[in-house]
């Protein structure tokens, strides 16, 4: 098979960019970021990206919610201060606005 040449762009930004593993708790924070963003998708306060509409799935949104605060729970011993204080943050904010989304 015939290898294909690499555009300009990816030639200059694979000598810029040093090729280097991520770790595990980049990921798991990734990780975090996704299941923020799917909760408050599912729980209507943000459109949903593929349908650009909002809608209400609390049941979903309670495992976005409980897998933010698991993967949490496993990383806060390997963050800095202002990390745990800023996930925290973020679990409170999730909880408090899915016992609002659950009264109304």
């Amino acid at each position: 098979m015939e290898e294909q040449p690499q555009s300009q762009w990816e030639e200059s930004t694979q000598e810029q960019t040093p090729q280097q593993p991520v770790d595990v708790i980049t990921v798991a924070l990734w990780m975090i970021e996704e299941m923020q963003a799917q909760a408050w998708i599912k729980m209507g306060l943000w459109k949903d990206p593929v349908s650009g509409e909002l809608r209400t799935d609390l049941p979903q949104a309670k495992i976005a919610i409980d897998c933010v605060a698991a993967l949490t729970e496993v990383l806060k011993a390997h963050l800095t201060e202002t990390q745990r204080r800023d996930l925290e943050r973020l679990l409170t904010d999730l909880r408090l606005n899915f016992v609002q989304r659950t009264a109304e």
